[in-house]
């Protein structure tokens, strides 16, 4: 580095060595001051003159090749990849114990060279300010913590989005790619937190978004009343979390972390918000249960301020049950419970106060009978639910088929537990008085009927599924009962089991541990299930009666009335008791009890 007068105007070492140095590895960060000056054909509200970022980032060579030279020629017409793909290190992300880096994959690789070739064009033959390119917020995170990512987001400076997709492909035409290039504008959408328009293509087989990086201006919405070109730092700043606040700068090969706490934050498992809690959470209330979701997401801990932001400040409260609609928390609730840790999130929701903002009540005047119920309970099944269907209840006589729960059924259970304190309450819709729940999943999170009539299976079945097993653990249920009792719960049979074992397990949450309790009711559900398959009643609920109308109008003959219900019943109860009979002997059953209607 002594060794060039170039290098000493250009980077200093930087004190927050030490802050990004985990042994063993020895990383060195910079901190990078372009040399460009501010161009006059800038946009005029560009503010702040770009000699003022100072993006934290680390500068490497890999075998000899700056970061984000990788030689290769456009799309389609061959490449000539270096030996050595991009690698950017930025120390230990301390949970995981793995290397935050970025290893490009060949597309990445050749998408961001060909983006480069691009502002190169522009610079020769087009009278433009400078433009600059960084790939933005969730690809450089998630390839920080060395997750799979394929949506590129590409921030650009001082053109929108759809004009610099045009120049792409104006480009690659001119360079002789002969493979069509289509792009598609997403036009600006508040409502679904689109504030600016994107223009969105493929190139290299992956989908990329284009948008100019930019700065918003609030009042009394979520909807900023102001867009503007803005730099990459009034970009950083107005994001909702630090670590969605970092670039990755196509031309340097350079991680930016603008609000210089992102990279910190990323490797220490925090979620925090660049601008104060307050300002950022009246600016847009859903940041809220963004930060939530990304914690579940990560297990990241939310930092304490933002979280007393959160409890106390009332007005948050009220803002986020008022500024923002109801499908939008319904999204982050279903990204939420389908998440790797819905338990997290829910533990957030319940301990920050937002039980009753998030899954909100119907109204006062509607509401028939019943009370909240303790919104701690829903925290409680949700534990349960996530211990019962993990690796650890094995111990515990838990039968397999609980850990067999495809992902819908697992979004459902949890579901239901989201809601389990609005069970026992009431509220008149259309004249009728329906379940308070129905409401929340309708209203509140605006998810569908089908959810609806998913979590009322669930909570509904409760009690009916407890009396089952417990008299089964008794004495055993004759084939007859179980089989009715699975017609019942239909297709759901397992999961209504699983939750209803969740509630049953409730009272001993606490003392989790205490084997004999926890095993005792284990026990009485697996030996129900048991029972289930011992008798070959597990698809009981797909069973056909033998008999259809038609054979009965023929064999009794008589018309379609009300006894054809009781008929078809009695079938179907004849089916079960005599599984291996024939369609005459039913016949014959048939004839001789309601041989009085003939």
């Amino acid at each position: 580095m002594s060794g060039s007068s170039t290098m000493k105007r250009n980077f200093k070492v930087s004190k927050i060595f030490f802050r990004y140095h985990y042994k063993p590895f020895t990383i060195y960060s910079f901190v990078y001051k372009p040399n460009f000056a501010k161009v006059p054909s800038e946009p005029a509200n560009l503010k702040k003159p770009l000699q003022r970022y100072k993006p934290y980032s680390v500068n490497r060579e890999v075998e000899g090749v700056k970061l984000g030279e990788v030689t290769t020629s456009v799309a389609g017409s061959g490449s000539t990849l270096s030996k050595s793909l991009p690698h950017v290190s930025l120390g230990l992300q301390k949970q995981s114990g793995k290397e935050m880096s970025i290893d490009f994959t060949e597309q990445e690789s050749e998408i961001c060279n060909i983006l480069r070739k691009v502002t190169t064009y522009l610079k020769e033959t087009k009278n433009l300010p400078l433009v600059e390119l960084r790939i933005a917020g969730g690809w450089v995170r998630d390839k920080l913590l060395r997750l799979e990512c394929h949506d590129l987001d590409v921030a650009i400076n001082s053109l929108t989005g759809f004009d610099f997709a045009n120049y792409i492909k104006e480009f690659l035409e001119k360079e002789g790619n002969n493979n069509q290039v289509n792009i598609h504008v997403i036009e600006s959408n508040p409502e679904k937190s689109k504030h600016l328009e994107t223009a969105t293509m493929k190139l290299c087989g992956l989908d990329i978004d284009f948008v100019n990086l930019r700065k918003e201006i609030y009042e009394d919405s979520r909807i900023p009343v102001s867009l503007e070109y803005g730099t990459p730092e009034e970009d950083a700043y107005r994001r909702d979390i630090t670590i969605n606040a970092l670039f990755y700068n196509i031309h340097t090969g350079q991680v930016e972390d603008f609000t210089e706490k992102g990279i910190s934050d990323l490797s220490e498992g925090l979620i925090r918000t660049p601008l104060s809690s307050c300002k950022t959470f009246k600016d847009d209330p859903l940041r809220v249960l963004r930060c939530i979701r990304f914690a579940s997401r990560f297990h990241f801990e939310i930092v304490d301020d933002v979280k007393d932001v959160i409890l106390k400040d009332e007005s948050i409260k009220v803002a986020l049950n008022e500024k923002i609609s109801r499908e939008r928390v319904g999204i982050e609730i279903d990204k939420m419970i389908k998440g790797p840790d819905p338990v997290q999130a829910i533990d957030l929701i319940v301990n920050l106060g937002l039980y009753d903002v998030v899954f909100s009540p119907p109204p006062q005047e509607s509401i028939v009978s019943g009370n909240l119920g303790a919104p701690k309970n829903c925290l409680i099944v949700a534990k349960i639910l996530s211990w019962l269907l993990s690796d650890k209840s094995k111990d515990y006589n838990i039968h397999i088929i609980f850990h067999q729960l495809n992902e819908n059924e697992k979004r459902a259970l949890y579901l239901a537990a989201c809601t389990l304190p609005y069970k026992d309450m009431t509220y008149t819709e259309k004249g009728n008085s329906q379940p308070a729940y129905q409401y929340v999943i309708r209203e509140s999170i605006k998810f569908s009927n089908d959810d609806v009539n998913k979590v009322k299976k669930l909570l509904s079945s409760v009690d009916f599924v407890t009396k089952a097993v417990s008299q089964n653990n008794e004495v055993l249920t004759d084939r007859l009962g179980l089989g009715l009792c699975i017609r019942e719960l239909n297709s759901e049979w397992p999961t209504t089991l699983l939750f209803a074992l969740s509630n049953e397990l409730r009272p001993y949450m606490d003392q989790v541990k205490e084997d004999k309790e926890i095993k005792e009711i284990n026990n009485k559900y697996t030996k129900f299930i048991e029972r289930i398959y011992e008798l070959k009643l597990e698809n009981a609920y797909r069973e056909k009666p033998l008999l259809n109308g038609k054979d009965i109008q023929k064999l009794l003959n008589i018309k379609p009335g009300p006894n054809f219900r009781d008929i078809l019943n009695s079938i179907m109860e004849w089916q079960l008791e005599y599984p291996n009979s024939s369609k005459e002997e039913c016949q014959e059953f048939i004839k001789n009890k309601y041989n009085n209607l003939q």
